[in-house]
Protein backbone atom coordinates (compact mmCIF):
# COMPACT_ATOMS: atom_id res chain seq x y z
CA UNK A 1 0.00 0.00 0.00
CA UNK A 2 0.99 3.27 -1.20
CA UNK A 3 1.95 6.40 1.33
CA UNK A 4 -0.47 9.15 1.31
CA UNK A 5 0.73 12.51 1.02
CA UNK A 6 -1.05 16.03 1.20
CA UNK A 7 -0.06 19.14 -0.03
CA UNK A 8 -1.72 22.62 1.09
CA UNK A 9 -3.51 25.09 -1.54
CA UNK A 10 -4.81 28.46 -1.02
CA UNK A 11 -7.36 29.14 -3.60
CA UNK A 12 -6.75 33.39 -4.17
CA UNK A 13 -10.22 34.79 -5.94
CA UNK A 14 -10.61 38.11 -7.08
CA UNK A 15 -13.14 40.36 -9.06
CA UNK A 16 -15.76 38.26 -8.51
CA UNK A 17 -19.47 40.56 -8.87
CA UNK A 18 -22.18 38.87 -6.48
CA UNK A 19 -24.35 36.75 -8.36
CA UNK A 20 -21.53 34.61 -10.27
CA UNK A 21 -20.11 31.33 -9.71
CA UNK A 22 -16.89 30.44 -8.90
CA UNK A 23 -15.91 26.70 -10.22
CA UNK A 24 -12.14 25.20 -10.30
CA UNK A 25 -11.54 21.51 -11.67
CA UNK A 26 -8.54 19.03 -10.80
CA UNK A 27 -7.14 16.86 -13.01
CA UNK A 28 -4.11 14.13 -12.31
CA UNK A 29 -1.53 14.33 -14.89
CA UNK A 30 0.97 10.96 -13.25
CA UNK A 31 -1.35 9.96 -10.02
CA UNK A 32 -4.63 10.18 -8.69
CA UNK A 33 -5.16 13.02 -6.86
CA UNK A 34 -8.15 14.28 -4.87
CA UNK A 35 -9.63 17.76 -2.83
CA UNK A 36 -9.66 16.91 0.76
CA UNK A 37 -9.54 18.36 4.39
CA UNK A 38 -5.67 17.62 5.03
CA UNK A 39 -4.12 14.93 7.25
CA UNK A 40 -6.43 14.01 10.38
CA UNK A 41 -3.40 14.34 12.94
CA UNK A 42 -2.43 17.95 11.44
CA UNK A 43 -3.91 21.12 13.72
CA UNK A 44 -3.89 22.80 10.80
CA UNK A 45 -5.82 20.70 8.67
CA UNK A 46 -9.29 21.62 7.46
CA UNK A 47 -11.21 24.23 4.80
CA UNK A 48 -10.78 27.70 5.47
CA UNK A 49 -12.78 31.03 3.58
CA UNK A 50 -10.94 34.24 4.31
CA UNK A 51 -12.31 37.89 3.21
CA UNK A 52 -9.14 39.34 3.25
CA UNK A 53 -8.89 43.10 5.02
CA UNK A 54 -12.51 42.87 5.11
CA UNK A 55 -14.78 43.07 7.83
CA UNK A 56 -18.10 42.35 5.66
CA UNK A 57 -19.93 38.69 5.30
CA UNK A 58 -18.83 36.63 1.88
CA UNK A 59 -22.36 36.69 0.19
CA UNK A 60 -22.48 32.59 -0.36
CA UNK A 61 -24.96 30.89 -1.50
CA UNK A 62 -23.59 27.84 -1.59
CA UNK A 63 -19.74 25.86 -1.42
CA UNK A 64 -19.08 22.48 -2.80
CA UNK A 65 -16.01 20.33 -2.54
CA UNK A 66 -16.17 17.18 -4.77
CA UNK A 67 -12.84 14.93 -5.20
CA UNK A 68 -12.16 17.00 -8.28
CA UNK A 69 -14.18 20.29 -8.41
CA UNK A 70 -14.52 23.18 -6.02
CA UNK A 71 -17.60 25.44 -6.45
CA UNK A 72 -18.44 28.38 -4.84
CA UNK A 73 -21.77 30.35 -5.91
CA UNK A 74 -22.10 33.86 -4.64
CA UNK A 75 -25.53 35.68 -3.53
CA UNK A 76 -26.68 38.03 -6.39
CA UNK A 77 -26.83 41.21 -4.53
CA UNK A 78 -30.53 41.95 -5.87
CA UNK A 79 -30.66 45.64 -6.95
CA UNK A 80 -27.31 45.50 -8.59
CA UNK A 81 -23.92 47.35 -7.64
CA UNK A 82 -22.00 46.37 -4.27
CA UNK A 83 -18.27 45.64 -5.12
CA UNK A 84 -16.09 43.23 -6.95
CA UNK A 85 -15.68 40.40 -4.29
CA UNK A 86 -12.41 38.98 -3.15
CA UNK A 87 -11.64 35.78 -1.05
CA UNK A 88 -9.38 32.99 -0.20
CA UNK A 89 -9.78 29.39 0.28
CA UNK A 90 -7.28 27.07 1.44
CA UNK A 91 -7.89 23.32 1.66
CA UNK A 92 -5.73 20.11 0.45
CA UNK A 93 -4.91 17.99 -2.13
CA UNK A 94 -4.46 14.17 -1.28
CA UNK A 95 -2.24 12.04 -3.82
CA UNK A 96 -0.28 9.06 -3.05
CA UNK A 97 3.53 9.45 -2.54
CA UNK A 98 5.76 10.58 -5.67
CA UNK A 99 3.23 12.54 -7.28
CA UNK A 100 4.73 15.29 -9.35
CA UNK A 101 2.20 17.52 -10.68
CA UNK A 102 -1.23 17.57 -11.40
CA UNK A 103 -3.71 20.25 -13.20
CA UNK A 104 -6.62 23.22 -12.52
CA UNK A 105 -8.72 24.95 -14.63
CA UNK A 106 -11.37 27.60 -13.98
CA UNK A 107 -14.81 27.10 -15.24
CA UNK A 108 -15.72 30.46 -13.64
CA UNK A 109 -18.27 33.03 -14.92
CA UNK A 110 -17.07 35.60 -17.18
CA UNK A 111 -14.12 38.04 -15.34
CA UNK A 112 -13.83 36.03 -12.43
CA UNK A 113 -9.91 35.53 -11.44
CA UNK A 114 -8.57 33.02 -9.84
CA UNK A 115 -4.82 31.67 -8.86
CA UNK A 116 -3.45 28.91 -6.83
CA UNK A 117 -0.55 28.85 -4.05
CA UNK A 118 0.68 25.75 -3.75
CA UNK A 119 2.45 25.02 -0.32
CA UNK A 120 4.93 28.22 -0.10
CA UNK A 121 5.00 28.45 -3.91
CA UNK A 122 4.31 31.64 -5.77
CA UNK A 123 0.91 31.61 -6.57
CA UNK A 124 -0.18 31.10 -10.43
CA UNK A 125 -3.09 32.00 -12.60
CA UNK A 126 -6.08 29.44 -13.30
CA UNK A 127 -7.07 29.48 -17.07
CA UNK A 128 -10.04 28.27 -18.69
CA UNK A 129 -7.76 25.14 -20.22
CA UNK A 130 -5.82 22.93 -17.47
CA UNK A 131 -2.58 23.82 -16.61
CA UNK A 132 -0.17 21.88 -14.78
CA UNK A 133 1.11 22.95 -11.71
CA UNK A 134 4.11 20.98 -9.50
CA UNK A 135 3.42 19.23 -6.40
CA UNK A 136 6.36 20.98 -4.06
CA UNK A 137 7.69 19.92 -1.54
Amino acid sequence: MSETVYQQVQLQITNAQAGQNIWIDLQKVDLPVAWSTGPAFDGSGGINIIVPGSSSALPLNSFIITASSVKVSTVSSGGGGGGALSFNVTLYLVAQAGIQNFSLRSLSDPGVMVQAQVGFAQPQMVNQTFSQFPWGK
